[in-house]
């Protein structure tokens, strides 16, 4: 038999591993949310997921919507609560911030343009009224008359809790946040030049941030404080399979693995890249059986990798869907994230839940399907350690272990040539 040239071998190989799928794959929906008691339609701009750390089963989904405010709803649909202090267009949650008397609680922030800042909230679904409450009322928001379009938390490499927040007008800032006497203070840590700021997310493991720039594609920065103000463009519109580019995700299987999912809502879909290599890994759209009440013109999304009781016991991916036929309004369309992994070839991974989560309605090792892999340090979010990563700005679809089987036939096939 005729062995194969080094070039040819080479080109073999390369065209197996850059194999990311091109079309879009259909993901079926599993819960919507119910239009509630308020006015108008087609207002929701985005969507945060809060993890009830006693009950996960119990979380709940915050809608910014830009008419009426902040709204929760239960992991079935059901609306919970309605905060209509003014309009909002952003919304994020963090868990863990302290608040004075020695107690911590999830922090929510809403880029309010009513009240023109970002507003603090803290999340506890056992208070009364639904669990969604304004940290010191009387105290103006975050940097006040100052007009976000875009908001998300995370913590830094030492632990503080910072916030993001992209401005109307265009360009990026962040903050540092530290608790006060009952409310929470925001100091502006680096403001980052940049176009109109449609989608944020930060990679703790990699330190990266991610920014989604409305007309111009993805761009990846250092998340802290002093990382500078250049980023490096990712994939551009035309590129990587994005036509158009929104809200953005990060799906933390492990400490390291994963995936960024990017809205595309004039292509009505979801772009995955690698989160390693940040190769497009491929697309896929939500909806019923047979593609109807699809999901269209998305404007928010969340991926979470826990365990979420017996509804989404492989976590979970939400995306806004802004025209619903089934509703005659805008909502919100759930499905499990087992449910997208399996519909990929091969399928994505799931990230492997807690031995005990079957509690919850876990699926613990045996989960079936899909590339089950740990989550970090313990988090169901996968949120672990890890280094920083200085190829991860490469646009390749090419994974690393199939760079390193390419290395490695290589080698032997010259080995061979020396011996003969």
């Amino acid at each position: 038999m005729r062995n194969l040239s080094l070039p040819a071998l080479t080109a073999v190989l390369m065209s197996t591993a850059a194999g990311a799928q091109t079309a879009p794959v259909a993901v079926p929906y599993t819960v919507q949310t119910q239009p509630g008691a308020r006015s108008g339609g087609g207002t929701v701009n985005d969507v945060a997921l809060w993890v009830n750390p006693a009950n996960p089963a119990d979380s709940r989904l915050i809608t910014a919507d830009q008419n009426n405010g902040l709204f929760t709803y239960a992991l079935d649909g059901g609306e919970v609560q309605g905060n209509t202090e003014g309009t909002s267009v952003s919304v994020d949650v963090l868990g863990g911030f302290p608040l004075a008397g020695g107690t911590n609680a999830a922090l929510v922030l809403s880029a309010n343009p009513t009240l023109t800042g970002l507003v603090p909230y803290v999340m506890d679904a056992t208070a009364d009224g639904g669990g969604l409450t304004r940290l010191s009322p009387t105290t103006a928001p975050l940097d006040q008359g100052v007009s976000y379009g875009t908001v998300r938390m995370a913590r830094g490499a030492d632990g503080t809790i910072q916030a993001f927040g992209g401005l109307a007008a265009g360009g990026l800032r962040q903050f540092a946040l530290t608790p006060t006497d009952g409310g929470v203070t925001g100091t502006p840590v680096r403001d980052i030049p940049a176009g109109g700021v449609v989608g944020l997310v930060v990679d703790p493991a990699y330190r990266a941030l991610y920014v989604a720039q409305q007309g111009q594609g993805l761009y990846r920065y250092g998340a802290d404080a002093d990382a500078g103000t250049q980023g490096t463009q990712v994939v551009g519109l035309g590129d990587g399979g994005l036509t158009s580019v929104g809200r953005i995700a990060l799906y933390e299987a492990s400490g390291v693995d994963g995936y960024l999912v990017a809205s595309d809502p004039n292509a009505n879909t979801f772009v995955v890249f690698d989160r390693r290599t940040l190769g497009r890994v491929g697309a896929f759209q939500l909806g019923l059986d047979a593609g109807t009440d699809a999901v269209e013109q998305s404007r928010g999304l969340v991926a979470w990798s826990g365990a979420l009781g017996t509804a989404f016991p492989e976590g979970l991916f939400v995306a806004h869907d802004g025209v619903s036929s089934s509703t005659l309004t805008d909502n919100l369309k759930l499905t499990s994230w087992g449910n997208v992994a399996r519909a990929f070839s091969p399928p994505l991974i799931i990230a492997q839940q807690p031995a005990d989560a079957g509690v919850d309605g876990g699926t613990g090792n045996d989960g079936g399907g899909g590339v089950i892999i740990n989550p970090g340090d313990g988090n169901p979010n996968g949120s672990g350690g890890g280094t920083d990563d200085d190829s991860g700005c490469g646009c390749t679809s090419t994974s690393v272990p199939a760079i390193a089987t390419l290395g490695l036939l290589a080698m032997s096939l010259l080995g061979r040539r020396r011996r003969s």
